[in-house]
């Protein structure tokens, strides 16, 4: 079965954030306060029912991703009429993967405890690499949330 259009945006996001580290709080400070970072929650548990176009280029400027290709993960592609040319209107999300994907192995070349840390990875079955994945978001996240931390003024936001 496939995902509602509200689940489509919360693994789309997720994922983003998840690729580009990035924050709640930085989705919103990115956008220019054009959506806040509790609207961006209330998108990642499917609570956020219906967001308008404003919100859906607000989000795509936090996430720094193309809004068309955003409004296609909220609605379904658009059906192009019968003769008329398609677009290419993934072209910058896919070019912007690509390139954090060639930066991430630059990286790995160059830093011989990468290159280790990525043989040995390949060498787990598929089981043991998911369970290696979750290790290391679980510390990236505590990472995150401790440097969250130690960013906020005593006594709450």
């Amino acid at each position: 079965m496939a995902l509602s259009n509200k689940g489509r945006l919360s693994t789309h996001v997720r994922s983003v954030m998840r690729q580009k580290g990035l924050t709640l709080r930085d989705i919103e400070i990115r956008s220019q306060g054009k959506i806040t970072d509790g609207y961006v929650a209330d998108i990642l548990r499917g609570a956020a029912s219906n967001p308008s176009a404003e919100k859906i280029k607000a989000l795509a400027l936090g996430l720094g991703v193309d809004a068309h290709a955003l409004f296609d993960v909220v609605c379904g592609p658009f059906e192009q009429p019968a003769g008329e040319p398609p677009r290419d209107d993934a072209s910058d999300e896919d070019t912007s993967n690509l390139v954090a994907f060639l930066e991430a192995m630059q990286e790995v070349a160059e830093n011989p405890e990468l290159t280790k840390i990525l043989g040995e990875t390949l060498q787990l079955a598929a089981e043991e690499r998911k369970i290696v994945l979750r290790m290391l978001e679980s510390l990236n996240e505590r990472t995150r949330k401790s440097k969250r931390a130690k960013r906020s003024p005593p006594g709450g936001k």
